[in-house]
């Protein structure tokens, strides 16, 4: 399992205290976007383990560009995770979900 089975929950992360907020990991991304955190600090705080980490670079990778378009990407991943955590159609996977952020 990886960061988007942590982020979507039961039933692809079983364990409730490995669960990461939807909320709170969007908001941990947007600092590292604009500062003043980084991603090392993130992984750490969340205990990500390679397969989590990897997902993590994935996505940092994406935040790129001018202000806007940081802000934009980063929205987007609060947008698609919150759909995905309540498993919406289209979100019901963590395929689905990867394929939709194109990782």
């Amino acid at each position: 399992m990886a960061l988007i089975e942590r982020l979507m929950g039961g039933p692809f992360e079983p364990d409730p205290d490995r669960k990461v907020s939807v909320h709170e990991f969007c908001s941990a991304m947007y600092e590292v976007a604009f500062g003043p955190r980084t991603l090392a600090q993130i992984k750490t705080y969340y205990a990500m383990d390679a397969a989590d980490s990897a997902e993590a670079d994935a996505l940092a990778a994406l935040v790129t560009g001018g202000d806007l378009a940081k802000f934009r990407r980063v929205e987007e991943f609060h947008h698609v995770f919150i759909l995905a955590e309540h498993r919406v159609t289209f979100y019901t996977t963590p395929a689905e979900v990867r394929a939709r952020l194109g990782i």
